[in-house]
């Protein structure tokens, strides 16, 4: 029988070992997933509470973010093994300008498809994702600070 005030259930599961600031070797792939999971999230509820176009915006801008993302993992695991950070920096550049260029070719030619507000709104969800993250671990180290 549980005490009130202990662990909760997660506390061996990998999203315990997250949410006490323990990091499982899949982390990256795990972050990647839930950033899909919000920006489902996101664009179902522009979808029903905005435009179209609002949605299409966030669409947009989530796709691009989490290619981002993933681009980001691959490009630090070749600096690691390659021990140099010449292989991070380039493989970021290359991303920047494939970004900026989707970015510019919809705003010149696809105006009305979506919305810029949506689509800034699509390119933060790695940024929401990482703020509900740290939100956890926080609750979860007061919480378990306080059960002490």
């Amino acid at each position: 029988m549980k005490e009130a005030g202990t662990r909760s259930d997660l506390s061996g599961s990998v999203w315990g070992m997250i949410a006490r600031g323990e990091l499982p070797d899949n982390f990256a792939r795990l972050f990647l997933g839930v950033n899909w999971m919000v920006l489902a999230a996101m664009t179902a509820g522009a979808a029903l509470l905005s435009t179209p176009q609002m949605a299409t915006g966030i669409l947009i801008g989530g796709v691009m973010a989490n290619l981002n993302l993933r681009g980001l993992d691959k490009d630090c695991k070749r600096a690691v093994r390659w021990g140099s950070m010449a292989a991070y920096y380039a493989g970021m550049a290359v991303r920047m300008g494939l970004i900026s260029l989707a970015v510019t070719v919809l705003f010149l030619f696809l105006p009305d498809l979506f919305s810029p507000l949506g689509l800034f709104a699509g390119l933060s969800v790695g940024v929401i994702n990482f703020y509900i993250l740290t939100a956890l671990m926080v609750v979860n180290r007061v919480r378990f600070k306080e059960a002490s």
